[in-house]
């Protein structure tokens, strides 16, 4: 399968997944738009009166700018890992390459992250912040948290099918990670030791980081903290290609 063929076929897969998973729901994307949104207001209501956390600007914002980035990495690997397990049938019958049945649902979360960071600035806009040359490093985040996704994905698909507790595990792994990921806090605030050593390894630290200047404050980023952003999920993108490419022969003996 050429490039232009494998791109036709995961266009066509990745929008019969779409179709599939909104088939019954009245609004449809707009379900994905209120779950940041409520849960950034849980938040802000929450956590708007803690000391260190009011001198953050625009804190409902960086609130929604964590969340979303959040939201986009565990649903992609979540659904990528579900959906690759009910994928019996392409798998066994077809000739598909099962990297494309990985990447259909990361494509999926990828065009739900688009329209949430439009949101975002839409609100930012309309709530005062001023968008600057910054916000041109963008495409630079939404890079890297697709290969961050897509890496993490490649490698549960590569095991699930051997390990299917990995569904169990990573499900709590995303509860820990939660609180591992500066969504509703500054890094700055946890101070020194492990806590902060775990927040320093997250792939996700630096990319909201990068994200939020981008998105809301405009300040002056370097070369080396976009390289230092961008490390991690290339790390991670490819491990997951590793893992995948070792184990995919066994998938179809085993699925």
């Amino acid at each position: 399968m050429n490039g232009r063929q494998f791109l036709y076929v995961l266009y066509q897969t990745t929008r019969a997944t779409y179709l599939a998973q909104e088939k019954n729901s009245a609004l449809g994307l707009v379900w994905h738009l209120l779950n940041p949104l409520l849960m950034t207001v849980v938040l802000f209501l929450v956590f708007r009166n803690v000391g260190f956390l009011r001198e953050i600007e625009h804190y409902q914002l960086y609130i929604l700018v964590g969340l979303i980035h959040y939201n986009f990495f565990i649903n992609s690997t979540t659904r990528s890992a579900a959906n690759f397990l009910s994928s019996r049938s392409l798998i066994l019958n077809t000739r598909v390459p099962l990297e494309l049945l990985v990447l259909r649902q990361t494509c999926i979360e990828g065009v739900t992250l688009v329209v949430e960071v439009l949101l975002v600035l839409l609100l930012g806009v309309f709530l005062g912040v001023h968008l600057s040359a910054t916000l041109l490093l963008y495409p630079l985040v939404f890079v890297g948290v697709l290969a961050l996704s897509l890496g993490a994905s490649l490698f549960l698909c590569g095991l699930v099918v051997f390990l299917t507790d990995l569904s169990y595990v990573w499900s709590l792994f995303c509860r820990v990670l939660f609180f591992l990921t500066p969504v509703f806090f500054a890094a700055e605030v946890v101070g020194d030791g492990l806590p902060r050593l775990a927040l320093e390894i997250n792939p996700l630290t630096g990319l909201l980081s990068l994200a939020r200047e981008a998105l809301l404050y405009g300040g002056h980023v370097s070369l080396a903290e976009v390289g230092l952003a961008l490390l991690g999920p290339a790390l991670v993108l490819a491990f997951g290609v590793i893992v995948f490419r070792a184990t995919r022969a066994r998938v179809a003996d085993y699925i």
